[in-house]
């Protein structure tokens, strides 16, 4: 029976060969859909610290970029007990988020940058320089991707080289990562550069890293200081609410992908009603001479199964080589394509499903009916 399965997939090799492109597009549209789903949740996820609680102008809860905070809060924020320290200084990091389009060898390109003092190393764990030294005045660090978010080559931010910024020269003074997070693709210089080239007398935000101290003794620290004007939010909470910014776009995604491969799945049901169709005398033949109905509903299922199964493993494959290469610049957010073992899992049933769904039908209306009358036919 198995080799009466391969034969009728190698008989008409055009009718194949499109049930195995409708099954390819399917999967890869599902797949592309589900890995900037999962690739947009997981680098927002990664990218917060349960530990860490982000002190914002209040009423500038949703954006970092837009808050602004006193510089008198920095000095006010170190007195709060409980904070984590290292080497006798609290973990607190003054922040400006900034916009802003820099030059790269000629090359204007719009960039996120940080202003951060070295404390920041205290409260981001995560974050390790793997060449050159932390920024001085006049230098600049660089996240390992952030050439791929600027569309730059990779040696065009090699430590040595000058980035333009508010007419003034910067050296790149390092490379760090931060796996996972968005940080991997911002540029960060020295704090008091930031405030002084872009004239501000305020900063974006402090974070501050907690040890014995609790999300409530912040939030309760921001409302005491009424003369302030802060909020505190957990970081978690705050990439929570800039993952719900994008749900929209999810959603979109996943309603573009989904009608495509219905058009997809419907046409290649269509093929196999009709290629099944076509063998209708040839399947009451060899019920005639003893083959029981239930043996050529698994060989049209064998058969339905081998070509899904061979699309998906294509599909699978081609993901796997051409997801990581691209990256996905949404505002502030950036991530980059894959694939999960999940993904890998679900398509493996969704290929056996499928294979099950577009056969079933046909099947019925070919084997169903009494042997005598479709002999007649």
């Amino acid at each position: 029976m198995f080799t009466y399965t391969l034969m009728n997939l190698v008989k008409s090799p055009l009718r194949s060969l499109q049930l195995f492109a409708s099954c390819f597009l399917v999967f890869m549209l599902i797949l592309l859909a589900s890995s900037f789903q999962e690739s947009m949740s997981s680098s927002l996820k990664v990218n917060s610290d349960d530990k860490n609680v982000i002190l914002l102008g209040a009423g500038s809860e949703e954006s970092l970029e837009r808050s602004e905070v006193h510089q008198s809060a920095i000095a006010a924020a170190r007195t709060i007990p409980g904070l984590k320290k290292s080497f006798d200084a609290s973990a607190v990091s003054p922040e400006i988020h900034y916009n802003s389009v820099l030059q790269f060898d000629g090359i204007e390109k719009e960039a996120l940058i940080r202003g951060v003092q070295k404390t920041a190393l205290n409260v981001y764990p995560a974050l390790e320089l793997t060449e050159g030294h932390f920024p001085h005045s006049g230098q600049m660090m660089i996240g390992r991707f952030a050439w791929k978010r600027l569309g730059l080559n990779q040696d065009q931010l090699k430590i040595g080289k000058s980035i333009v910024f508010e007419k003034q020269e910067f050296i790149v003074s390092g490379i760090f990562a931060a796996p996972g997070t968005l940080m991997e693709s911002e540029i960060w210089m020295n704090l008091n550069d930031m405030i002084s080239l872009t004239q501000r007398d305020s900063i974006s935000s402090i974070t501050l890293r907690l040890d014995q101290a609790e999300y409530d003794d912040i939030d309760l620290f921001a409302k005491q200081r009424l003369d302030l004007q802060l909020a505190a939010i957990s970081e978690q909470d705050y990439y929570a609410k800039v993952s719900s910014f994008y749900e929209p776009i999810q959603f979109m995604a996943w309603l573009t992908a989904l009608l495509i491969a219905s058009g997809a799945l419907f046409g290649g049901l269509n093929t196999f009603y009709a290629a099944i169709e076509s063998r209708k005398k040839e399947l009451a033949t060899l019920q005639a001479i003893g083959f029981q109905r239930s043996k050529l509903m698994m060989s049209l299922y064998a058969e339905s199964a081998l070509i899904h199964l061979s699309a998906f493993l294509v599909a699978i494959s081609t993901a796997l080589y051409f997801f990581p290469l691209v990256s996905i610049n949404f505002g502030s957010t950036f991530f980059t394509l894959g694939v999960s073992h999940l993904q890998i899992f679900y398509g493996f049933a969704l290929a056996l499903v499928l294979a099950f769904a577009v056969i079933i039908l046909p099947g019925w209306h070919c084997l169903h009916p009494a042997l005598n009358n479709t002999l007649n036919d």
